[in-house]
């Protein structure tokens, strides 16, 4: 999976500028003003971040977060759940809501008891659009094509040149949001700063909300008794060579099973083998330049290294057909590790059945000699912008953001991401939720999307329902902060390129696509270097000399 995107999308590249102009606003009117450019921050004035404050009735964790992304852990459920928002936030209006789910869709709101149940506590009529994630980027060319925006919108990282959009027809929440002025909405000052950072500016104003995540990025998980059994499971960063890492791999391989799962989706899963190799996380910076890290020695050696391993077996033969089951072939046995993002952590956990352990892989001593690291993700994958409104308006909206970012550990955490007791979840030995059949069956919050509008800060908790489950939070919070002193951050983040938006997709599949190739034996080592020459021609230069001019603007 790609370190910028949870899941990798259809990747291609869509012509926003034809679907701005149908709704009346041109590229020309948005792209000047009398103060310079809104699509950058370059001389601009930037506005302060939305002050951090952990919201004084969130339970304390059990296991402390980091401002590196450390997530708090959570070893029990708490026993006393308070109330995060003082009165109901909403003034019965409708609120129209375009979002994703990576699941099914809802079914119709009359029959949908969760969303009745938010709409009621909300004190408001949730509109909401559902949209598979997979059609994300079709649709929203759809929707910035029908003129009228809804009110609340979930903005992915990968939609074509949304920034576009935001500046032209969303709201600047710079007055609502930046400094102290956040602390008229709790929840949303008890975000971290890193997430507001990977929402960044634009035009120096704040115009996007973030959906926290966590910054520890992809992880290689593993089956530890299986990696045990080989003589390779060393819970210590650079506490075993590639080499010997690599002979473990392929005694674990063999009668159907392999040590290693891939797909198509993540090329190979890189984002946790590149990063071994000291792999800049997407760029490096040295004196202002930037630089892609497909430039790198330390990408290729890593590249090099995959290939080793797909010619010694340690990767099932036929990587490129399993999308679909790469989580079920970890889960059931069939590959010992699996490359996938933090948030499949409880996932995993939950589907584990006795005798395997779930841990992760700690980055291998590797072959080039450089000090092991791991990626950071962005602290925000996601984000929510606002259509323009009067000012009580977007104060109410806010309002309705502030309740669905309560924190872990209130009342309205739980309506949220559980539902209402004795319809959608019973209470276990420990007062955690169990789901009934009912939630489990789609009446949830994943079915409606709205983990991608608003959330507080992700933890790390398995309910009292799964076996095991105060450990794997222990061995996952100890494995968070052994890299998170290794974690290599994306320079990138927070600024603004309207080539990077443009191109993103186009030179994300250009990358993964020669990854697969080379791995694959399709094509030899040598060619990363012509990919490498296209990759800078086809907008990775332009980016770069864009990111620079806004890294220093940040910097100023």
């Amino acid at each position: 999976m790609s370190s910028r995107i949870s899941r990798r999308s259809v990747l291609q590249t869509i012509g926003i500028g034809t679907a701005l102009a149908a709704t009346g606003v041109s590229l020309s009117a948005c792209s000047t003003s009398a103060g310079g450019d809104p699509l950058t921050n370059e001389g601009k004035k930037l506005a302060p971040w939305p002050a951090y404050i952990p919201h004084p009735d969130a339970p304390k964790p059990d296991l402390a977060p980091s401002d590196k992304g450390v997530q708090p852990g959570y070893v029990a459920y708490p026993k006393e759940l308070k109330q995060s928002v003082a009165e109901k936030p909403g003034d019965g209006s409708k609120v129209t809501v375009w979002t994703i789910t990576w699941g099914a869709p809802p079914k119709e709101k009359a029959k949908h008891k969760l969303w009745q149940a938010l709409n009621k506590q909300l004190g408001v009529d949730l509109d909401l659009v559902v949209v598979p994630a997979m059609e994300s980027q079709q649709k929203f060319a759809t929707l910035v094509a029908g003129g009228e925006l809804p009110d609340i919108i979930a903005v992915a990282q990968n939609l074509p040149n949304p920034t576009e959009l935001i500046a032209a027809k969303c709201q600047d929440l710079t007055e609502f949001l930046s400094g102290d002025a956040v602390k008229d909405y709790p929840n949303l000052a008890a975000i971290p700063r890193y997430a507001w950072k990977a929402a960044g500016h634009i035009d120096g104003k704040l115009y996007r909300f973030p959906v926290e995540r966590s910054r520890i990025g992809h992880s290689l998980y593993a089956n530890v008794e299986r990696l045990k059994k080989a003589g390779i499971w060393v819970p210590e960063t650079g506490g075993i060579a590639v080499d010997d890492f690599t002979k473990g791999l392929q005694q674990i391989s063999g009668r159907n099973k392999w040590a290693m799962g891939a797909a198509g989706t993540g090329a190979f899963g890189y984002n946790t083998v590149a990063p071994a190799f000291g792999t800049p996380n997407w760029w490096s910076v040295k004196d202002g330049q930037f630089t892609g890290a497909v430039e790198s020695d330390e990408f290729k050696a890593s590249i090099e290294q995959l290939a080793k391993w797909q010619k010694a077996g340690v990767f099932r033969p036929d990587p490129m057909s399993h999308d679909a089951t790469l989580s079920t072939d970890f889960q059931t046995g069939i590959t010992a590790t699996v490359s996938q993002s933090n948030v499949s952590f409880t996932g995993f956990e939950t589907a584990v059945k006795d005798g395997f352990t779930l841990d992760a892989v700690r980055p291998f001593k590797p072959s080039n000699g450089a000090q092991p690291g791991h990626w950071f993700s962005p602290g925000a994958d996601y984000f929510t912008v606002l259509k323009k409104a009067p000012k009580a308006r977007i104060q109410m909206l806010l309002r309705v953001m502030d309740f669905l970012a309560a924190p872990f550990g209130t009342k309205e955490w739980e309506l949220v991401n559980y539902g209402v007791e004795g319809t959608h979840f019973t209470r276990g030995d420990d007062g955690s939720p169990v789901q009934t059949k009912l939630a489990l069956d789609g009446d949830s919050k994943d079915t409606l999307g709205i983990a991608f509008i608003a959330t507080g800060q992700q933890v790390l908790f398995m309910p009292a329902g799964v076996t095991g489950g105060a450990d794997a939070v222990k061995r996952r919070h100890a494995f968070q902060t052994e890299v998170a002193e290794i974690g290599i951050a994306d320079p990138s983040v927070g600024l603004l390129s309207k080539t990077w938006l443009a191109k993103y997709n186009e030179l994300l599949l250009l990358k993964e696509d020669a990854i697969k190739a080379i791995v694959m034996g399709r094509k030899p080592l040598s060619s990363w270097d012509s990919m490498v020459k296209d990759w800078k021609a086809k907008g990775g230069d332009k980016a770069a000399d864009e990111f620079a001019e806004e890294y220093a603007a940040a910097k100023a």
